[in-house]
């Protein structure tokens, strides 16, 4: 099973001049787009990434958030467009990021648009199965005050994450999530509330990989699991940005484990492959 990665492409551009009312959280995100991440964060790279990451042929797409700026109605129906274009529905699980549930109504029209790619999710998890690959995606996205970009997973969301890698366990179990789930990999206003937490839970239940975006870089952070054994967190670079990659994933079963492949691809080509075995 071949599993691609694609995180914070940030693809929704906001119009040049502010529509109008007082300051707020939203202007402070557009005047932040307006002075610094639309030269980062380009279109054209996104498309040239994601051509690149189609030629490959992955079975699914794991898509962890970020696809706006400040979840305005307009940014949901262009991310939605280009969630139709991207792959058929039922290879994409997406999840939302702390931009997509940025204010007052983003979730409710997230909620009812990205439908077909949040996969129903119980209590803020979704589960996808691929053969012996078990997608699980975790919704950290919480609408949070100005100066704040940090998510949470919540009492019901980590319980729901628990019982999904128990019913999963001797499969090849994928979390993903926007935030990284590991305290101390970015500042407490950017971080996930209940970060510990969560890395309590999956060192005590386990799991295959973790995919997380929201930090823009290139970055394997690895977890000890309960059995002794090391659960690898990825943060994937953005979508869009001048160093714009995507991951993919080659999962085999291999005699009560699976082989797996990584590669980071990008628009000009693929680097950094790593093999490992990995007990799922």
């Amino acid at each position: 099973m071949r599993l691609a990665h694609l995180t914070d492409p940030h693809l929704t551009p906001l119009p040049d001049r502010w529509p109008g009312g007082r300051p707020s959280k939203r202007w402070l995100s557009w005047l932040s787009w307006q002075r610094r991440r639309r030269h980062l964060h380009r279109r054209e790279q996104l498309e040239a990434l994601v051509d690149a990451v189609r030629a490959a042929g992955p079975d699914a797409w794991a898509v962890t958030g970020d696809l706006c700026q400040t979840g305005t109605p307009d940014e949901i129906d262009e991310a939605t467009a280009w969630l139709q274009r991207l792959a058929p529905d039922e290879r994409v699980l997406a999840t939302p990021g702390n931009h997509d549930v940025f204010g007052p109504g983003s979730r409710q029209r997230i909620d009812a648009q990205w439908a077909a790619w949040l996969h129903r999710p119980e209590d803020r998890v979704a589960v996808r199965r691929f053969g012996p690959v078990h997608l699980i995606a975790v919704d950290s996205a919480v609408v949070t005050p100005v100066g704040s970009a940090r998510g949470e997973v919540g009492a019901a969301g980590r319980a729901r994450l628990a019982a999904a890698l128990r019913e999963a366990r001797g499969r090849f179990r994928v979390v993903l999530i926007h935030h990284p789930p590991v305290p101390g990999l970015c500042k407490r206003r950017k971080a996930l509330a209940d970060d510990a937490a969560v890395a309590s839970l999956l060192h005590d239940e386990g799991a295959g990989l973790v995919l997380h975006g929201h930090l823009h870089h290139d970055h394997r952070y690895d977890l000890p699991t309960a059995d002794g054994a090391t659960l690898p967190v990825f943060c994937t670079p953005s979508a869009s940005a001048p160093d714009a990659a995507a991951r993919l994933f080659d999962i085999e079963p291999a005699d009560g484990t699976f082989r797996v492949r990584m590669r980071l691809i990008g628009p000009d080509g693929v680097s950094g492959e790593k093999t490992w075995v990995s007990a799922g």
